[in-house]
């Protein structure tokens, strides 16, 4: 993808289907004027990528050759986590101090990661610079899709930490069917079930963030939205401890590509049959 932002592929002419896929968490990239000489440990420069989802683009990426478009931001989301609400932070006295949220400041262990604290004013405007542009384009881009249809899908694409996910190979979070008609889901989960992976649904922690919850609404605005999380154990050519190890020597793991060509198939079956449910549920 071109380090644009925010980052948008359309399919090409007379391949396009109501199936918007958002990417939030793609950028591994630091803001431009972010130096190593900003952070407060020289180690710390490689959090830009760490806190990524690993290979997500691998995944997710190039889908609008699949029909759907594509939007995701080059950005970390250290620095901005368009996944998040806006107000999600912590701040005394006019610094922010946030270990997680819309944007991060100091490691889970309460550790500063840059070398001078975030003003209030300057995350106010880091958010209207970054934030506010994705969600606007979002926005945008649903609407022409549910004019254009009727209705809209969002597919809200992410990998997840192994620590976390553990056992669960493939989540889909649908805020217990707020945000999404269950046809439509256990469509895509019994795709990727075919396939030889497990999944579940709603697990806690991974019922969808905040982008599927504003804009999942199938009842008033006839779009529907669901979070897709898949484990980045599936990508990896190491343990989930060497690529950590390796992240942090400044190193780009290896791939697995036989589980990665899996799943981007899973991911093209998903979107060829998605449509005619989403248009069945809608009929």
């Amino acid at each position: 993808m071109e380090r644009s932002f925010p980052i948008v592929r359309h399919p090409t002419p007379g391949t396009r289907t109501p199936v918007l896929v958002s990417v939030p968490h793609y950028g591994t990239e630091p803001l431009p004027h972010i130096t190593r000489d900003d952070y407060r440990e020289p180690s710390f420069e490689t959090f830009a990528y760490g806190f990524a989802d690993a290979f997500v683009g691998d995944l997710y990426a190039d889908l609008h050759m699949d029909g759907a478009t594509v939007l995701a931001t080059p950005f970390s989301r250290m620095f901005v986590d368009v996944n998040r609400r806006r107000d999600d932070f912590e701040h005394q006295d006019g610094e922010v101090r946030s270990r997680r949220g819309v944007v991060r400041t100091h490691t889970m262990r309460d550790a500063p990661i840059f070398a001078r604290p975030l003003a209030l004013a300057d995350l106010e405007e880091r958010l209207r610079t970054l934030y506010d542009p994705y969600y606007t384009t979002l926005e945008r881009l649903l609407t022409e899709i549910r004019e254009a249809y009727g209705y809209a899908l969002l597919l809200d694409g992410h990998t997840g930490s192994p620590r976390r996910m553990r056992d669960h190979q493939v989540i889909i979070g649908t805020r217990h069917d707020a945000t999404c008609a269950p046809e439509l889901a256990a469509t895509a989960a019994a795709i990727f079930t075919r396939h030889g992976f497990e999944v579940h649904q709603n697990v806690s922690g991974y019922t969808g963030g905040n982008i599927v919850a504003t804009y999942g609404n199938p009842r008033t605005r006839r779009v529907h939205a669901l979070q897709l999380e898949i484990n980045a154990a599936l990508l990896m050519a190491t343990t989930g401890e060497e690529f950590i190890a390796q992240v942090k020597r400044g190193e780009i793991p290896e791939r697995a590509e036989e589980g990665i060509a899996r799943l981007r198939q899973c991911l093209r079956e998903v979107l060829a049959a998605l449509p005619p449910v989403l248009a069945a549920v809608h009929d």
